[in-house]
């Protein structure tokens, strides 16, 4: 009976800390790589995506957060998209994601001033979404989107 229980433990050890997570990174992989595939025609955007971080970041230590396009369509592409010097791009410029080579496409943080750079792909995601965005129609008493963690990572239940 001993030895049951402890085939038991191992097996459920195997199971929920080597295979399940190398199942998830395979799937969250494959999301990112169908995302990044995909082409559209100009005036046209991919909509309900998830936000993984990038794969060098490591392990997540948040659920990836949701995005819409179509919630944010009262807002202008400038408003999110901007070029090299961060000046808004318009609807003749080609649109990029926000880890692309080139924008916010720093994955880690090697030291305290990676992280206060805009490059730093997290940097820029909650300066622009959550504090900048989302708690300014806050403060001006407009709609707004969510302002706090579990907002825009919601836990699994």
């Amino acid at each position: 009976m001993k030895k049951l229980v402890v085939v038991g433990i191992i097996c459920a050890f195997f199971l929920g800390f080597l295979v399940l997570p190398s199942l998830y990174a395979g799937l969250t992989s494959q999301h990112k790589q169908l995302d990044q595939d995909m082409s559209y025609a100009h005036g046209t955007f991919a909509d309900n995506w998830l936000l993984y971080a990038p794969v060098e970041y490591g392990e997540m230590r948040e659920a990836p957060a949701p995005f819409s396009h179509s919630v944010h369509a009262a807002f202008a592409c400038g408003d999110c998209h901007h070029d090299a010097e961060g000046n808004p791009k318009d609807e003749t410029m080609k649109m990029q994601g926000c880890m692309d080579a080139g924008c916010d496409d720093m994955a880690v943080a090697e030291t305290p001033q990676d992280r206060r750079d805009i490059r730093y792909f997290y940097k820029a995601y909650h300066d622009l979404c959550m504090t900048g965005c989302h708690r300014d129609l806050a403060r001006a008493g407009e709609p707004t989107g969510p302002t706090a963690c579990p907002d825009c990572h919601p836990r699994e239940e």
